[in-house]
């Protein structure tokens, strides 16, 4: 059946909204759950004790006791108590090595392999079309989050008209929020530990007919409740910091898959950007 936490996603779908609640909570926090009661998951998880044993019947499990040291062992397995911490213990063994660049490049090349083998092309094919076709792309993000967006937003600014950072800021945002339409893609990255913010603008930009496309790191993630398409960057560990390499690879490979669909188009557009730049920096320094 595989880890605690794959069974937990395997059934996410089948659960009830309540128990759903119970997921996520038990997902985020894996280790409140070893030692504190079914009854304190529920109140913490804004259920009850009874959803939560019936949560866990629901994934085959016999019980909140086997559901509690399932959860012990994944996490002595896994080291998933925090970011920094999966960060630094999944490098401490690398730290003696005589070639540790080379040992750590490869270890980033394994998992941007591994990543890339659960990318389904069918989908990747689609939504980059609709990156290409879309009138303006709104691009959301927060925490270490924001950073990818930032070098989406450069990086596509380069290639195509209309591509925004949402501001956060309230007064902003809600003319952001104001001007979206059906014509209009966002692009929302979504990371454990899942900042709030994203998810209510992504909420407020499907109502308005936006597509929206994920990109988060487990099959259980708020994100999905909103989005028509998301893609699921899984690692073993819970570690945003790890997954930044992986995440860019992936960013750029979606920047490639969108300018496949025109070429002549986007070798235009970066003709004019590197003559209009090589021009503009020569009269500023003239």
């Amino acid at each position: 059946m595989g880890t605690i936490k794959e069974r937990i996603e395997q059934h996410f779908n089948s659960l009830s909204k309540s128990q759903q609640k119970v997921a996520n909570f038990i997902l985020n926090n894996p280790t409140y759950i070893g030692v504190h009661s079914a009854a304190e998951v529920g109140e913490r998880a804004s259920t009850s004790e009874t959803t939560v044993i019936r949560f866990c019947y629901a994934i085959g499990l016999n019980g909140y006791a086997q559901l509690q040291k399932e959860l012990t062992m994944y996490l002595f397995e896994h080291n998933t108590n925090s970011t920094l911490g999966n960060y630094v213990s999944s490098k401490e063994e690398l730290f003696k090595e005589q070639q540790l660049c080379e040992k750590v490049m490869r270890q980033t090349s394994y998992q941007i392999i591994r990543i890339a083998e659960q990318i389904k092309p069918e989908q990747f094919q689609e939504t980059t079309k609709k990156m290409h076709e879309a009138k303006a792309i709104y691009l959301i993000g927060a925490g270490a989050s924001s950073f990818a967006a930032q070098w989406l937003q450069f990086t596509l600014n380069m290639l195509r008209p209309n591509v925004k950072l949402v501001p956060t800021e309230t007064n902003a945002l809600i003319r952001t929020v104001q001007e979206v339409d059906e014509t209009a893609l966002a692009i929302v990255i979504s990371l454990h530990r899942y900042y709030k913010e994203p998810i209510h603008i992504t909420e407020e930009f499907r109502k308005r007919g936006v597509y929206a496309i994920a990109i988060t790191d487990t099959n259980v993630a708020p994100i999905h409740a909103f989005a028509n398409e998301a893609f699921v960057l899984q690692q073993a560990e819970l570690s945003t910091i790890d997954m930044m390499p992986a995440l860019m690879a992936f960013l750029n490979t979606l920047v490639v898959g969108m300018m496949s669909h025109d070429a002549a188009y986007y070798n235009q557009q970066r003709v004019k950007y590197d003559d209009f730049q090589n021009s503009f920096i020569a009269n500023r320094w003239s």
